[in-house]
């Protein structure tokens, strides 16, 4: 009984010292703790929020609505102005427009000119002949049984 008393009574004077000084230090990370530290922790615990019979009412002026007429008033000044503006009209030609863009931006990408004629047909003919290597075709051509 002896040799079990006196191993478990130091265990745990080493655990209760321990402890102590891991609160100890707790306590001091926590003075330590940055500006934002308090206002995350009553977040957390949900401190600061009202209830829902704390909620304050509205007043008269405060009533919802009440300031629409307003603000249909402006978006009507503002449709105005942007139905005037030259700028809003639309081109005659939308879709061709479009379609030159998306053929000046696809040369662009691929690093052609932009006017999509710019090989005359003898110069694909040139081109072809280059890339015409008789042991390859040569090759292709025959049938197979």
């Amino acid at each position: 009984m002896k040799n079990t008393t006196i191993p478990l009574l130091s265990v745990s004077v080493i655990l209760i010292a321990g402890c102590t000084s891991s609160f100890s230090r707790v306590r001091e990370a926590v003075n330590q703790a940055p500006d934002w530290y308090d206002a995350r922790r009553a977040e957390i615990r949900g401190e600061g929020y009202p209830h829902l019979n704390e909620v304050t009412e509205l007043t008269g002026d405060q009533i919802p609505g009440k300031t629409l007429p307003a603000s249909a008033a402006r978006i009507d000044i503002l449709q105005a102005y942007f139905d005037s503006n030259e700028r809003t009209e639309l081109p005659a030609d939308v879709a061709g427009q479009m379609a030159a863009l998306l053929t000046r931006v696809e040369a662009g990408f691929a690093g052609l000119p932009a006017d999509p004629a710019f090989l005359t047909q003898a110069e694909i003919a040139e081109i072809e002949a280059a890339f015409n290597v008789p042991r390859v075709t040569e090759g292709l051509k025959v049938k197979r049984k």
